[in-house]
């Protein structure tokens, strides 16, 4: 097993908190400037909301930090994520499910030669057709690695009773705030002119360690002529891992120029009408859409809900951007998507409805830190990188509307 993405160094930290043992837990690791500070508090809140939701029997490590960042960036999330082999991520989804209707009903990628049968970019032959023009798209009846193996956060297999093969205190994910930024830390009054909720804007960088994050990024980055990498990568996208478990959700109802027969697909391309789908593509849950792509889609990072004009709730805290004094929002649609790639919930996703962060601060606030005397130390472990680094991250220059 290959692991990417994100080194955790040896060293003594401070545990902040965790969510109760009935729950998931969440370990807040400080990696500096949160201890004392504002966003202590915060950040406990947003743990503990996403441990209350979680029931799954796990521990998840995060770091977080609290400190200047360079200009123009207000934060920074990276996760810890390994190959995983789509027959594997599904037998652990079927194992582990909870009963929730979601679970029951939720349609799985049809495997096929021990992997998924989707739309994917790539320079070999697939399905008898050569795809040398990564403009087009070919279909992949599990050919190819890109197909058969998910690149999953180590969060989710815990989650599905999978082993990541590192030690336990091995952080699944780092989330930085930039302090030269102004926040809101309590929403009960609403958020403050001029100021970020950051209960809201944790809550959103938590979730994609947890597992919102999309393969599409990469394939946008690398694969296509208008990413930055575009000419970079020196290999076939085939011959990696890409996709994540979200990406095993993600329908388009007309898919264009791709080779499809009488075959029923995930379309994982950029650009397009991307949709979350837990019926095989029928439907998009809740009306929602995904966002395509920053540079070859819609403008937005694939990992996220697709962007909702205005300073509104959208399709979920998952969204894109922050608004200036918007307050967060959770809602059904959110917790539907952790529910179908392995998480448990204490709730009913599709009955959900939203909660505000206003309402997570009064059930949260004042358990979530706990005093100094029950601050543990704990050694990390160092997560290796093999095979090719990728760049998995959430960097956004401050303006109105602030993409996150």
């Amino acid at each position: 097993m290959r692991f990417r993405d994100f080194l955790g160094c040896s060293a003594a930290m401070m545990v902040l908190g965790s969510t109760p043992v009935s729950a998931a837990t969440i370990n807040l690791v400080d990696l500096g400037g949160v201890t004392g500070s504002q966003a202590e508090q915060g950040f406990g809140i947003a743990a503990a909301y996403w441990g209350s939701v979680f029931t799954n029997n796990v521990v998840v490590n995060l770091g977080v930090g609290f400190a200047p960042l360079a200009t123009g960036i207000i934060g920074s999330t990276g996760s810890t994520r390994a190959d995983y082999s789509v027959a594997n991520w599904e037998a652990g989804v079927n194992a582990t499910k909870s009963g929730s209707t979601i679970d029951r009903n939720a349609i799985l990628p049809t495997l096929t030669n021990g992997g998924a049968s989707f739309i994917t970019n790539g320079t070999t032959t697939v399905d008898g057709v050569t795809n040398d023009d990564l403009s087009k798209l070919a279909f992949d009846n599990a050919g190819t690695k890109s197909s058969n193996t998910l690149y999953l956060n180590t969060s989710v297999i815990k989650a599905i009773g999978g082993s990541t093969g590192l030690p336990s205190t091995t952080r699944d994910g780092n989330v930085t705030f930039s302090s030269n930024f102004n926040f809101d830390f309590n929403p009960t009054d609403g958020i403050s002119a001029n100021t970020f909720d950051f209960i809201g804007v944790a809550i959103h960088e938590i979730g994609h360690a947890l597992g919102f994050v999309s393969g599409v990024d990469f394939l946008d980055l690398y694969g296509m002529g208008d990413g930055p990498g575009a000419g970079t990568l020196g290999y076939s996208l085939n011959d990696t891992s890409i996709y994540s478990a979200l990406d095993m959700f993600r329908y388009s109802a007309d898919p264009t120029n791709i080779l499809l027969g009488t075959e029923t697909s995930l379309d994982l391309s950029v650009g397009g009408d991307k949709y979350f789908s837990i019926d095989g593509g029928k439907t998009a849950l809740f009306d929602n859409a995904f966002s395509t792509g920053r540079y070859n889609g819609d403008g937005q990072q694939a990992s996220h809900w697709e962007d909702t004009p205005g300073c509104v709730v959208g399709n979920g805290i998952m969204d894109p951007t922050f608004c200036f004094g918007q307050t967060g929002k959770v809602t059904g649609l959110d917790l539907a998507a952790y529910d179908a790639m392995g998480w448990n919930l204490s709730v009913d996703a599709l009955s959900y409805g939203t909660t505000s962060t206003a309402a997570i601060y009064n059930q949260f606030g004042v358990s979530s830190v706990p005093e100094p005397s029950t601050w543990i130390t704990m050694i990390l472990g160092f997560a290796f990188v093999g095979g090719v680094a990728r760049r998995r991250g959430q960097k956004a220059a401050l303006y109105k509307q602030l993409p996150i």
